[in-house]
């Protein structure tokens, strides 16, 4: 079941990576938003990792587009958060953000849009529990050319970069990332898109 902050009843805890006059604003935006609250702010998502204060219910990253970026929101999602990223990334980036789970705010948006984006999103109750534990030590077998193109993938790369990067031709690629997916789905843990590779990556120390 997905819920809102709104509908939890408790206010949604917020962590941000944002520099200067922007990382205030979001900072103010999200402590005058009741359904929010604000649990870790960082100039860089290396120091926002390290506090206590990581993830919180959901990561806000106000960062320069490119690699890095989706790299970090992945990661947050792998975390277990929501994540809205504050940036103009373009479109191909956009894309690949969205696919992966964030919710992309431009910055010609306002702070007090993104607190609410942040506040607005729906997110899936965690679920705890020794089949989920026992799901994820289960581990298929991968080739190293599986693995490989694997790492590329959920780093943010597509499919014709990841063959670019192994050397490989396009379908080969394709059929790296197809076997993977098979794989995982054989064990019972869903690899269907970009973020659910990454969680499977995160989990098995592939990441």
């Amino acid at each position: 079941m997905a819920v809102t902050a709104a509908e939890n009843g408790s206010p949604r805890s917020v962590s941000i990576v944002a520099c200067g006059s922007l990382g205030a604003r979001l900072r103010d935006a999200v402590e005058a938003d009741a359904a929010l609250r604000l649990s870790a702010l960082a100039p860089r998502f290396t120091d926002l990792v390290v506090d206590p204060g990581f993830p919180g219910d959901a990561v806000v990253l106000a960062e320069e587009p490119g690699r890095q970026l989706f790299v970090h929101a992945v990661t947050a999602a792998a975390a277990g958060a929501i994540v809205v990223v504050h940036a103009d990334t373009g479109e191909e980036l956009r894309l690949r953000l969205e696919e992966a789970g964030a919710i992309v705010v431009p910055l010609a948006e306002t702070a007090a849009t993104v607190a609410e984006r942040v506040a607005a999103a729906r997110t899936a109750r965690r679920r705890g529990g020794r089949s989920n534990l026992d799901a994820a030590h289960r581990r298929p077998r991968l080739s190293p050319g599986e693995r490989r193109a694997l790492a590329h993938y959920v780093q943010g790369l597509t499919t014709v970069q990841v063959a670019a990067e192994m050397g490989v031709g396009y379908e080969t690629a394709k059929t790296f990332l197809r076997r993977v997916r098979a794989k995982y789905a054989a064990i019972d843990r869903p690899a269907g898109t970009r973020i659910e590779l990454s969680l499977r990556a995160d989990e098995d120390g592939i990441l």
